[in-house]
């Protein structure tokens, strides 16, 4: 298995940015977008969700960027 795939955690998972022990913690919906996906810049990254008084946000991440905070199996 490469260290992209290393780097990309399951479906599921609740993850934060790397180095933010206080960051917004997120889920992961997506954990392999695809080559044809560019989003910002970043091409087959990782989708993630979290609320905001109510309110879904998204980003995508570059695998590497982000740490498990708990793993779906």
């Amino acid at each position: 298995m490469s260290d992209e795939l290393n780097d990309r955690p399951p479906e599921g998972s609740l993850v934060r940015m790397k180095g933010k022990p206080d960051g917004q913690v997120m889920w992961v919906t997506c954990s392999a977008l695809g080559e044809e996906h560019l989003w910002e810049g970043v091409s087959n990254g990782i989708l993630c969700e979290w609320t905001i008084d109510g309110e879904p946000q998204t980003e995508v991440f570059r695998p590497g960027q982000l740490e498990i905070v708990q793993s779906q199996p």
